[in-house]
Formats: C-alpha cells, sequence, structure tokens
C-alpha cells in the first residue's frame, strides 16, 4: 500500500505541476499596462469624487499589491490613461476604433462597496457601483473579482470635442471600513484578461469537478456499508470546497449571488466555522478517538460544538440584521475567530499523535498528511498576521496555498478510505466464509452422530427385534391354524417387511471401505428385487475423491431419490448415474414416470425435496432439477474445490 500511496502522489503532485506550468506558460505572456497609480485616504469617509479630483494629497503605489491593513478610511485610487501611450489594437478595420480595450481588475472580491469614476475634461461619469454588500448581478462584469471594461473611446471623444488632449483621468472609491484592506490594481488587455480567466475558471471546473466525485464515492460508501466515516468524509470534503470558493470568490459568483448578507462580516470564517466540526467529526470516528483517548475525545468534542455554536449564532446575526448596523462585526468575528483557532490548533497536534501511535497503516498515513496540511496552516496564519499590517510582507495568496495542498490530501485521504473500504469489504467477505465453513462444519458433525444413531438402531434391529420376530413366527407355526393366528402372522410379516425397508435405507457399514460406486450398484441391485421399476447403474470408472462425510452424503440424497422414485413416480424404468466431469463429481437419477410441477414443489414441497436441498447445501453443491411428463432428472454437481478444500 505504501508503494501504491507513493505513486499516487507523485502522479498528483505531477499533474498540479503540469496544470501550474500550463496555466503560467499562458499568463506569463499577458503584458499588464504600466499605468502610475496614485492613493489617497478619505480618514473621514465622507468625500465625494469632485472632493477626491480637488485633493493634492495623493501619493504614488510603489507596490504591485495594496495592504492597507486595518482600516476606518474610504480609499481613493487615480490613474491616467494617455491615447498615445497606450496599444492598439490588432487587425483593426479602417472604421472600428484602434485603441485596445482594456479592463481594470480590483482583485479582492471581499470589499464591502466600489465605485470607479471616469473625469474627461471636466465630465465625471460613474461607471458603476458594486461590491460585496450588493447582489452579484450589479457587478460591472461577471467574474470571481471586481472588473471593469474601460470605454476609452467614450472617454477620447468627450476630450476631442472639448478640444483637449487625448487623456482620461479614472478615480476608484474604495470602502472596507472596519476590516482589512488588501488588493491588487491592475490594468490588463480585455483580450489578455478573458483569456487568463477562461484558463483559471477551466482549472476551478476540473478542481469542482474532481471534488464532487468524491464526495459522490464517499456517500456511495457510505450507503453501502453505513460506516459514518464516509459520510462525515464527504461533508468534511464539501465544506473545505466550500472554504476554497469563499475565498476566491466563486462561491458568491455561483451558490449565493443573491445574498450578499453572506459576505458580512467574512465568508471564510463562516466556511471555516462549517469546516473545522465538520473536520472533527470524520477524525472522532475514523481514529476512533472516543475509544483511543477519551480526553482528546472530549476536547474534539467541545471544539466542535463551540464552532457549531458560533456559526449558528452568526447566521441568526446575519438574519436580524446585525450584521449590517453593528460596525465593529468584523473586527469582533475575526477576534473570536482568532481565539478558536488558536484552541483548535493546540488540540490538532494530540489527534495527530494519536493518529500516528495507532497500529492501524491507514490511520498513520492520515495522520501524516493531517500534520502536513496543519504546517501549510501556521504558515497561512503567520502570512496573514503579517500581511494585514500596513505594508506588510506578503509571499502568496493562501488559497492557493491551501487550494494545492486540499487538491493532494483529497486525492490520498480518498485513497486512503478507498483501501480501507476494500479492506473493510475483505474482511466481512473473509468473515462470512469462516460463518459458512463453521455452519458446514458443525453440519457434518450433526450428520456424523445422526448417521451414528441410526447404524446403532439399525444394528439394535438386527440383533434383537428381527431376532424376536424370527422366534415369535417359529412360535406361532406350532400353533392350531385359526383366524386369528393368521391376522397375527400377516402383521408380523408386515412388521418385518417394515424393518427389512428400514434396514435397507440406512447406510452400508462397510459403506467407506467399499466406495461410493460399489455401494450405489448395490443399492440399485437391491430395489430391483421384487420391484417393479427396473433400475440400473452407470459408472465411468473414475475411483471419486470423496471424503467420509461426502460419500455418506451422496448416498443418502441417491437412496432417496430411488425411494422418491419408486414410490411416487410411477416410473417403469429408472437410471442411477456417478460421473467425474471437469467442474467436479456429478451424481443423476433419471425416471420415466409421470412427473411433477418444479415451481409448485420448490414452495410446497415435502420434506424429501427440502432434505435434499438441505443435503446438497451442506456439501456445498448445485443441484438441478427437470421434470415434465416425460419424467424426472435430478443431478447433483459437487464442485472440485469443495472436495479438496
Amino acid at each position: 500500500m505504501i508503494r501504491d500511496l507513493i505513486l499516487l502522489f507523485g502522479a498528483v503532485v505531477t499533474a498540479m505541476l503540469g496544470l501550474a506550468a500550463y496555466h503560467l506558460a499562458s499568463v506569463n505572456t499577458m503584458v499588464e499596462q504600466p499605468v502610475p497609480i496614485f492613493h489617497w485616504e478619505d480618514a473621514g469617509g465622507s468625500a465625494t469624487v469632485q472632493d477626491a479630483i480637488r485633493a493634492n494629497a495623493y501619493k504614488p503605489v510603489r507596490k504591485r499589491r495594496v495592504n492597507i491593513g486595518y482600516t476606518e478610511s474610504v480609499h481613493w485610487f487615480r490613474f491616467r490613461l494617455v491615447a498615445d501611450s497606450l496599444p492598439e489594437r490588432r487587425n483593426a478595420g479602417p472604421s472600428e476604433r484602434r485603441t485596445a480595450e482594456l479592463s481594470l481588475e480590483i482583485r479582492n472580491h471581499t470589499i464591502d462597496r466600489l465605485e470607479l469614476f471616469r473625469v474627461a475634461n471636466g465630465v465625471t461619469t460613474s461607471l458603476g457601483e458594486t461590491g460585496s454588500r450588493y447582489p452579484f448581478a450589479q457587478r460591472p462584469s461577471p467574474t470571481k473579482t471586481f472588473v471593469y471594461l474601460l470605454n476609452l473611446d467614450a472617454g477620447w471623444q468627450v476630450g476631442s470635442r472639448r478640444g483637449t488632449a487625448r487623456s482620461v483621468d479614472y478615480y476608484l472609491r474604495l470602502d472596507k471600513r472596519y476590516e482589512n484592506l488588501a488588493t491588487e490594481l491592475t490594468l490588463w488587455q480585455t483580450g489578455n484578461f478573458e483569456d487568463k480567466e477562461q484558463r483559471e475558471y477551466f482549472l476551478w471546473g476540473l478542481f469542482a469537478g474532481v471534488v464532487g466525485l468524491v464526495v459522490l464515492l464517499a456517500f456511495l460508501f457510505y450507503g453501502a456499508t453505513r460506516d459514518p466515516v464516509y459520510g462525515w468524509y464527504g461533508l468534511y470534503v464539501l465544506a473545505l470546497a466550500l472554504r476554497q470558493f469563499a475565498d476566491t470568490g466563486l462561491g458568491f459568483q455561483y451558490l449565493w449571488p443573491r445574498l450578499p448578507a453572506i459576505n458580512h462580516p467574512d465568508a471564510v470564517i463562516m466556511a471555516l466555522w462549517l469546516y473545522i466540526p465538520a473536520m472533527l467529526q470524520f477524525q472522532q470516528h475514523f481514529l476512533q478517538l472516543r475509544s483511543e483517548s477519551k480526553p482528546v475525545f472530549r476536547t474534539t468534542q467541545a471544539v466542535k460544538y463551540a464552532f457549531w455554536g458560533l456559526f449558528i449564532g452568526l447566521v441568526i446575526s446575519q438574519a436580524a440584521g446585525l450584521t449590517e448596523t453593528y460596525t465593529r462585526t468584523y473586527r469582533l468575528v475575526t477576534q473570536i475567530h482568532t481565539w478558536m483557532a488558536n484552541g483548535a490548533f493546540l488540540v490538532f497536534p494530540f489527534v495527530i499523535v494519536v493518529g500516528l501511535r495507532s497500529p492501524d497503516t491507514v490511520k498513520r498515513l492520515y495522520a501524516a498528511g493531517f500534520g502536513v496540511q496543519i504546517a501549510c496552516q501556521l504558515f497561512i496564519y503567520a502570512q496573514n498576521l503579517m500581511r494585514y499590517r500596513s505594508d506588510g510582507i506578503f509571499f502568496i495568496d493562501a488559497y492557493l496555498i491551501l487550494t494545492v495542498i486540499f487538491f493532494i490530501d483529497l486525492v490520498i485521504f480518498s485513497y486512503l478510505l478507498a483501501y480501507r473500504y476494500r479492506k473493510s469489504v475483505d474482511e466481512k467477505r473473509q468473515l462470512q466464509l469462516g460463518l459458512v465453513q463453521t455452519q458446514q462444519r458443525t453440519n457434518e458433525t450433526i450428520i456424523d452422530l445422526l448417521e451414528s444413531e441410526r447404524q446403532q438402531v439399525g444394528s439394535l434391529l438386527l440383533t434383537d427385534v428381527v431376532r424376536r420376530l424370527t422366534d415369535t413366527r417359529t412360535i406361532l407355526s406350532a400353533l392350531a391354524p385359526s383366524s386369528l393366528l393368521t391376522e397375527v402372522t400377516n402383521l408380523i410379516g408386515k412388521t418385518d417387511a417394515n424393518l427389512d425397508q428400514i434396514l435397507r435405507n440406512s447406510l452400508p457399514p462397510d459403506l467407506t471401505q467399499k466406495g461410493l460406486p460399489t455401494a450405489l450398484a448395490e443399492l440399485v441391485q437391491q430395489c430391483c428385487q421384487g420391484g417393479t421399476v427396473r433400475l440400473s447403474f452407470n459408472h465411468d470408472g473414475h475411483p471419486p475423491d470423496l471424503s467420509a462425510t461426502q460419500t455418506r452424503q451422496l448416498y443418502r440424497i441417491a437412496n432417496e431419490l430411488i425411494t422418491n422414485m419408486v414410490r411416487h413416480a410411477k416410473a417403469t424404468e429408472g437410471q442411477v448415474s456417478l460421473y467425474q466431469t471437469p467442474a467436479g463429481q456429478q451424481l443423476t437419477v433419471a425416471d420415466n414416470g409421470q412427473g411433477f410441477d418444479v415451481a409448485r414443489a420448490r414452495t410446497m414441497g415435502g420434506i424429501g425435496l427440502k432434505n435434499l436441498y438441505a443435503r446438497a447445501q451442506t456439501l456445498g453443491a448445485t443441484v438441478r432439477l427437470d421434470s415434465g411428463p416425460g419424467g424426472t432428472t435430478v443431478s447433483l454437481l459437487l464442485a472440485q474445490k469443495i472436495q479438496t478444500s
């Protein structure tokens, strides 16, 4: 299993690197437009666009990523586009605009409110107000981030009518007060931006497809086994995927586009408050924390219910509108989340230790993978502490780290659960096989005891009862004839005949030494004496390799079938055959009697037919029963693997 897991891990990493290389190779060819951007902080938060135009406190933005940190101000950004400095549109016709289309991307989908203004020679035009507090349909472009399409020709026309240079100023207002503000402002050629977005959506589509497949398999495994581990794993994967979608903006775009209240104070925190309880619930079942470590189990229970309570309380607050009216909601929620997350991170190492100490290889591998995941979470946590400070250090988007780790963990953990499922199925199959074998051995023991009892009864009848009947008949023969004496003599004769039939149905005392073919031949010969059915026995001459129990059972089955033939079939001819076939030893009893309804006999049959199937089941043999007006044929096949097992 370790080798398969290493190969799977290598395949997943290779696939991830290949997809990343595909995306980066295409994106690296796309050049951002180098436009100077200036920033001004409106501490009062009440400035209008005209105030922003007149403001002279703008400072140049020197980094690609603007990291303000926690803020209680509104922030304005200004940049200017000059026609002569912009790239021209390729393959433009004489009547088409020659300037390439540009798109402004504000790479932070959690900004509460933002609005872009275009100013051309004193004419100010709003290009739309949007934000995470508005429905998704209000966005100027249907993307996971905020994107404004800059209609440059309209700006040039305004400037040209006024007789000025072909340039346009843009003012961007960002309102994310009482929260952390970090964003990127990027100016793209629209064609390049659309290509980049298509590739990103394609990769996210693959991600969603893999998540959906894993969740479907988890619930199918749960339905097949009723093991809660698989059900909670499916919910755990769904919650973690929801956290990824909330962190990228895809959740707002596709899952709750008409419910902007979910975005405030933070949809990612809400998703985490679902993800952590689902993960802990899965770990409790998978690692069996209740029995392996009661202190760890009780601690995870407390943490789990605490997060559930926080999530329910936040949903109630959102429904009541408290998150909209109370401006400090974000800071309060983030502080609570920080305390709870720190507490959870203190619990996780103990969970990992319990998994690593388990004798089960699957649990140890899961604990190791979970440890890697926690290490990456700690890196993200440390990075967030720095990124939300003013001009803090930033390495890489958290959702990218989590996506890679999540994808690897998703495949690896799914493999471990699939292996666990296969192992549980094998163990269940072995248990069922053991039960069948135990039942078969028990049946054989019971049958041996019954046969022993029958032999003892037969011996008693032969040595005592038959002798006494013979002596009685001798004494009565010396008496004077009378009607009463004749009746008594007839009764003794019938009793003697019945005893003879009972002794004939018993096993020959030397059955094992004679072998089944010889015993069946003698049985057929005895049944032909004084009978109305002509019986014959056929054998291929190969001595069957049978155990003593199998020999006795096959003899019993043949005896009962011959008895039923003579008593009920109204046949004139019958045949008993014993052959060695490629599939195993086959015993066949056939006659030319009146036959019977097989379907009805199987549902309403008597003791004889039930005994036939019971003995066959004990032997592990299969029975084929064909009957009709032309006669009846019963074939019993004892498979070779059963003989030698």
